[in-house]
């Protein structure tokens, strides 16, 4: 391959056909034909009617706002990260449901999907505490078993 520099591009080759001769196109100067002209049309000036509109009532309705609840973002990652991911997920995405009611203004929506994630990150660590438990339990048989077989002189 040829180097032609980051500059230039590479040279194209001409060929191919011919190039093309037309002959210069002359065309008349274009003329719209005339036009009839109509008189100008004379109106009495219109009034515009009054337009009555009814008073419309403005309600406006506020919750007491009080602190936004919590979402347990924080429980909740922390679940899904070190403890039983499929439960903590769970959490997580109950805790950004939670964000997006505060984000509303739906507090009584984030509130109970806040208390869901927190539920779901506790299920997690409680869920993650008895498989490790039982794991454990496990190994230990099976050590306790190889030890002993061991000792046993087979």
């Amino acid at each position: 391959m040829a180097d032609y520099g980051k500059d230039q591009p590479p040279p194209y080759a001409q060929g191919g056909y011919p190039p093309q001769q037309y002959p210069p196109q002359q065309y008349p100067p274009q003329q719209y034909p005339p036009q009839q002209q109509y008189p100008q049309q004379q109106y009495p000036p219109q009034p515009y009617p009054q337009q009555a509109y009814p008073q419309q009532q403005v309600v406006v309705v506020q919750q007491a706002r009080g602190p936004a609840p919590q979402t347990n973002a924080i429980i909740a990652w922390i679940a899904c990260l070190c403890f039983f991911w499929p439960l903590g997920l769970v959490a997580v995405l109950k805790s950004n449901e939670a964000d997006r009611c505060i984000g509303r203004g739906d507090f009584e929506g984030a509130r109970r999907n806040g208390e869901a994630a927190r539920k779901w990150a506790i299920a997690s660590i409680i869920t993650q505490v008895v498989i490790g438990i039982a794991v454990g339990i496990i190994y230990a048989i099976y050590i306790a078993t190889v030890v002993s077989n061991v000792y046993d002189g087979y």
